[in-house]
């Protein structure tokens, strides 16, 4: 398994559960001192990148970028897939295409998590399941035909009204039928919606393709009560070789939890 952290890209001035300070190149060497094999980018509008030069960065600091954080096209621009605003749509669909295309640049999976709305969004539909799975279809299969994978990811009920847990999320992978699309699961969602993160992570099986880490009280592992010695036991038991990724909140300051998570991370990989 490897180890990374989720880092503001440079067009993200602060992401709320994003690691490290200072300039995009900064953190990208901090993230390489640290030991991560990766980062995760949190963007909002990959127009306003210069991609070789964010590509060039990593590069030289030998880091992978396993994952687009989508977040904060929800969080800082209100875009979402599922809404009964049609321009709204529009506008999230053309920014998640551009955010496919980045992926695709970088070799990176786009995750889906708070950028897919909520079922509330779309007023009163009683097909209101059916069309979020269309849109997400719609979002999918571009992302397909430029080779990048899609994962979508659970959320507790605190932040969203469908998809809350791993079988959920297979619910809805299963209704989609594409192979490019799998799940991210993230241990703080998972610790208040799964039976057990254990038993979540099987669920997912050979669709999980990235894991978010953060303890049960979404600071940096070692600081809640989530036994990470039984879920990094089962994710070895499933076979499970990506990443095991930070994001949680910046406390007490983003260096020291980014710090703090790939220390732990790493001996908890090696033992």
């Amino acid at each position: 398994m490897k180890v990374g952290l989720v880092i503001c890209g440079p067009d993200v001035a602060h992401g709320p559960l994003a690691l490290l300070s200072g300039a995009f190149e900064e953190k990208v060497m901090k993230a390489r001192r640290l030991g991560c094999d990766g980062v995760e980018l949190m963007v909002r509008d990959p127009s306003q990148l210069d991609w070789e030069r964010v590509k060039a960065t990593l590069d030289a600091a030998q880091l992978g970028v396993p994952q687009i954080v989508t977040g904060e096209l929800f969080g800082a621009d209100g875009l979402c897939l599922a809404t009964a605003d049609d321009a709204l749509h529009e506008r999230t669909v053309a920014r998640l295409r551009a955010v496919v295309d980045l992926g695709a640049f970088l070799g990176a999976i786009v995750n889906i998590g708070r950028v897919r709305g909520q079922l509330r969004f779309l007023g009163d539909r009683l097909d209101a399941w059916r069309v979020a799975v269309e849109r997400l279809r719609g979002v999918a299969m571009y992302a397909a035909e430029r080779g990048v994978r899609i994962a979508v990811e659970p959320l507790n009920r605190y932040e969203t009204d469908f998809i809350f847990n791993a079988e959920e999320g297979k619910r809805m992978i299963e209704q989609l039928g594409m192979d490019n699309v799998g799940l991210m699961l993230d241990l703080f969602h998972m610790n208040i919606e799964d039976a057990t993160i254990e038993d979540g992570l099987r669920t997912a099986g050979d669709r999980l393709w990235h894991v978010h880490i953060a303890d049960s009280n979404r600071r940096y592992p070692g600081s809640g009560h989530l036994d990470f010695d039984r879920i990094l036991r089962a994710l070895r038991d499933m076979g499970y070789e990506g990443y095991l990724s930070g994001e949680m909140l910046p406390l007490p300051d983003a260096d020291t939890a980014g710090e703090r998570t790939v220390g732990f991370l790493k001996t908890l990989v090696q033992s």
